[in-house]
């Protein structure tokens, strides 16, 4: 029963700890020494409440109850809260911070802004965890140190931002304005689970635009950084969906061959894992919105294409970087249908905007000298110009009377490229 009083006029009081008395049974006048010593031992003492008793019962503090109760391995139920409420879990007793314990501790959570005093963690079954009062969550950024002094953010962290030093985080308690959040763990039955991060505006959303290689949207990355958050409106949400290990596969609706070896092939899969997972999890927690797009740059352009054209009422905008569309007649002696392709062989332009763009150039004209049917032959052309030109005049050829296409001369293919040109991709976006 917990402790709790059954019956009666005081049933709404939780009893006291149980206590062992020197006095509650009469004294043994024959009692050995160590009985004695023992009985002495235990007088006064108050046998501790189990942790899970501590936390409050009540939302996804729950799950840590039954992380600390032993029947929820630590793992899981950190990853259990990271796609629920998120870290940290607001509680009627404060904060419950949360991490795992890899055995250096004991742990502390401070607050580099000052936002609540330091809190030592208490360490069970395979966590570190602590219960805090936070004056003023919004803004209050938090981490966690092991007993050498070593701090590290936490990152499960719904509210974060970019530290400025490659792709490490900075976690926060609450953030408000424009702000990014994270969504650990999303898949499906056929794709592994990714990080999905969404920059939410200040405003509520009017249009939302979901990107790939979302792990290099908005902050510094080993590729470096869009930061999409100078190049979107006040009203729109971005859906950043990281790509996996498996992004070659998973960004191409068909096989290639790549140092004579296949490629790709999972792209269908992808697309459906957008529309009927990424979308209504999105859609669930910050709403629907009249407009909605998607874009990517190199294979995450094409499979920004493989997206509209296989969802074709769902996505209003699509845009390519630099985006690989003779992707399946790279291979030498290998020709499978490019995207480049697939489009014309819709026989007419679904309804939508296009925007189709590449940096490098021509070299010394666009051949198609293998007589595959794509453009793709030319050794010195550069960052994909010949296939785009060929996929934008496709396009129009079906009838698309809104395509928007940019050339950025001599421009490589990386982040800081793109970069330059996202602005003006979210001007046509928004001005829908």
């Amino acid at each position: 029963m917990n402790g709790w009083v059954a019956a009666g006029p005081d049933a709404s009081k939780p009893l006291p700890p149980r206590t062992t008395s020197c006095f509650s049974s009469p004294p043994v006048r024959h009692s050995s020494l160590a009985s004695v010593l023992a009985l002495l031992a235990g007088c006064g003492g108050t046998e501790p409440p189990p942790a899970s008793s501590q936390i409050p019962p009540e939302g996804d503090a729950l799950i840590v109850g039954r992380v600390l109760d032993g029947t929820l391995d630590p793992d899981t139920g950190l990853a259990e809260v990271a796609h629920a409420s998120g870290w940290p879990i607001s509680t009627s007793r404060g904060y419950l911070f949360a991490t795992r314990d890899q055995g250096a501790g004991p742990y502390t959570v401070e607050s580099p802004t000052g936002s609540f005093p330091t809190a030592e963690m208490k360490s069970q079954a395979g966590l570190a965890w602590a219960l805090v009062q936070v004056p003023s969550p919004e803004g209050a950024e938090y981490r966690f140190l092991d007993a050498a002094g070593t701090g590290f953010s936490d990152p499960l962290s719904r509210h974060f931002a970019y530290s400025g030093i490659a792709n490490q985080t900075r976690s926060f308690v609450l953030l408000g304005g424009p702000h990014l959040e994270r969504w650990p763990g999303i898949g499906d039955a056929k794709l592994p689970p990714r990080t999905i991060r969404v920059l939410v505006p200040a405003a509520s959303p009017t249009h939302t635009m979901y990107a790939m290689d979302g792990q290099n949207l908005f902050g510094p990355s080993p590729f470096g950084g869009w930061r999409l958050q100078d190049a979107a409106g006040p009203t729109t949400l971005v859906v950043g969906i990281d790509s996996t290990p498996d992004r070659i596969a998973e960004y191409t609706a068909v096989t290639d061959a790549v140092g004579g070896q296949p490629f790709g092939g999972k792209g269908i899969d992808y697309a459906d894992f957008v529309e009927k997972t990424v979308r209504p999890f999105i859609q669930a927690r910050y709403g629907a919105t009249t407009h909605v797009g998607v874009m990517g740059s190199s294979l995450g352009g094409v499979i920004s294409y493989v997206i509209k054209r296989r969802y074709p009422a769902s996505y209003e905008f699509v845009a390519s970087l630099s985006g690989t569309m003779g992707w399946g007649s790279i291979g030498s002696g290998f020709h499978n249908l490019t995207e480049i392709e697939a489009w014309a062989g819709l026989g007419s332009c679904p309804e939508g905007r296009f925007y189709v763009d590449s940096g490098g150039g021509p070299g010394s004209g666009c051949t198609d000298s293998d007589g595959d049917g794509i453009q793709d032959d030319t050794p010195d052309a550069a960052d994909s110009y010949c296939e785009n030109v060929q996929f934008r005049d496709t396009l129009s050829g079906l009838g698309c009377t809104r395509v928007d296409y940019a050339f950025s001369s001599g421009a490589p293919h990386q982040e800081a490229a793109w970069r330059g040109r996202s602005p003006a991709i979210f001007d046509l976006f928004e001005a829908n």
